[in-house]
C-alpha cells in the first residue's frame, strides 16, 4: 500500500486524496508554501500516530514513563513501547500500525511496558510464531507423504 493510499484509508484522517487539501483534516491548504498539511498541528498529529519515533515518544509521555501493567513497580525510566498487535518483523516504517490507540478495526495501539514485561510479551509472541511455523511445516510434510 502506498503512503497516499494509507493516508486516504486511515481512520484518524478525513483526507479523500484530493490534491491541495490537508492529508489529515482535508481542509483546503491556503498557504503557497505548504503542500501536505494545512498547519503544524495537523503535521504533528499525523507524525505522532504514524511515524515510529514520534509515536513511541508520545506513548511514553502519555503513560508518564511508567509500565502500564497494574502493580508493576519498575523504575520510571525503565520503559519500552510495545505494539499491541505484534509487527512480527514487518518493520517500523510509517503506517497506521503506530496509532497510539487501536482503531475500530483493531489496527494499531501502543502500550508502555517495563523491560521485564516487554520481554515476557515478546517471548510469548515468539513462541506463538514458532508454533505456527511448526504447524505449517507438519502440513507440508503430511502432503508429501
Amino acid at each position: 500500500m502506498s503512503l497516499d493510499e494509507e493516508r486516504i484509508s486511515c481512520p484518524l484522517g478525513q483526507w479523500a486524496g484530493e490534491p491541495g487539501r490537508c492529508q489529515l483534516c482535508n481542509k483546503l491548504i491556503e498557504s503557497t508554501r505548504r503542500r501536505t498539511w494545512c498547519s503544524n498541528k495537523c503535521a504533528r498529529d499525523w507524525q505522532r500516530n504514524h511515524i515510529w519515533r514520534f509515536a513511541r515518544s508520545a506513548a511514553k509521555r502519555r503513560s508518564k514513563y511508567r509500565c502500564q501493567r497494574s502493580g508493576c513497580s519498575a523504575e520510571r525510566r525503565d520503559c519500552e513501547v510495545n505494539h499491541i498487535n505484534p509487527r512480527n518483523g514487518a518493520g517500523y516504517g510509517p503506517g497506521c500500525h503506530h496509532h497510539l490507540n487501536p482503531n475500530s478495526r483493531g489496527i494499531g495501539g501502543l502500550e508502555v511496558l517495563c523491560h521485564a514485561h516487554h520481554a515476557e510479551v515478546t517471548a510469548t509472541q515468539a513462541k506463538a510464531r514458532a508454533a505456527k511455523r511448526a504447524e505449517a511445516k507438519a502440513k507440508v510434510k503430511t502432503k508429501k507423504n
